[in-house]
């Protein structure tokens, strides 16, 4: 006998889906929270691992992208308190792509800080703003390098902000220099601390540091730039009269 019941059965690709809206609705009320005035960034410790979005599994990449989504949203409508909140998120869900955190840190850096300022806004006034934005991007940057303690571009990253939005060269040089430091460094992050340097009046620093980083720059790699670095040697030896 057939039943006069109809078997129900969930449509395929259901069950993803329904699993992504409900971590999405469950991290509501934490963004309302972060998302208020007296809150700074902060690490949002519990989170991982065995925390809400530990339980995630598979879907911390799906969870990620759709609170990127939302931060973006945010961005364009200047939402100061909205946007880092919701950056603050999307790195607890996946720490993983560096994607999250370079283009966070810019948003920190060189966008929060000119939302809402006039344009007749006092030097000094737009100089705090720059700096505490860099502040923020660098707190950011450095949970980023938690998870990713050898990651050339995360310190890079670092080092740019530090000069373009900080303007702190010296901060920069240090940043620059542990980028160099690091197995996938771009050769750039070498010959720029090595310039740093020069700038900061620190010639003989200078000088010392390209002639460590000759001996393995490549002649036949362009990137390399070793002629350029030579160049930059004999610039220095004469500065500082050696031969």
């Amino acid at each position: 006998m057939s039943s006069n019941t109809a078997s129900f059965k969930l449509p395929a690709g259901f069950l993803p889906l329904f699993l992504l809206l409900l971590a999405t609705a469950a991290l509501r009320p934490l963004e309302h929270r972060l998302t208020a005035p007296s809150i700074q960034l902060v690490e949002l410790n519990g989170l991982g691992g065995s925390g809400l979005l530990g339980v995630l599994g598979g879907m911390r990449s799906a969870v990620a992208s759709g609170l990127w989504l939302r931060a973006n949203e945010a961005w364009e409508r200047q939402d100061a308190a909205g946007t880092p909140a919701l950056l603050q998120l999307t790195v607890a869900a996946d720490e993983r792509p560096l994607y999250f955190w370079i283009n966070g840190a810019r948003m920190l850096a060189y966008d929060i800080p000119t939302w809402g300022a006039a344009a007749d806004q006092p030097e000094v006034v737009r100089r705090k703003a720059a700096a505490a934005g860099a502040a923020a991007a660098q707190v950011f940057l450095e949970a980023g390098l938690r998870a990713h303690p050898q990651s050339a571009e995360l310190l890079v990253e670092l080092g740019n902000i530090q000069l373009r939005a900080g303007g702190d060269r010296a901060a920069a040089a240090a940043w620059f220099r542990r980028a160099a430091e690091q197995p996938d460094a771009p050769y750039y992050a070498a010959r720029i601390h090595g310039e740093l340097l020069r700038e900061l009046g620190r010639p003989a620093e200078a000088l010392a540091w390209l002639r460590k980083i000759l001996p393995g720059l490549p002649a036949d790699d362009p990137a390399a730039r070793r002629g350029v670095v030579e160049q930059r040697i004999k610039a220095l030896e004469a500065e500082l009269g050696e031969k």
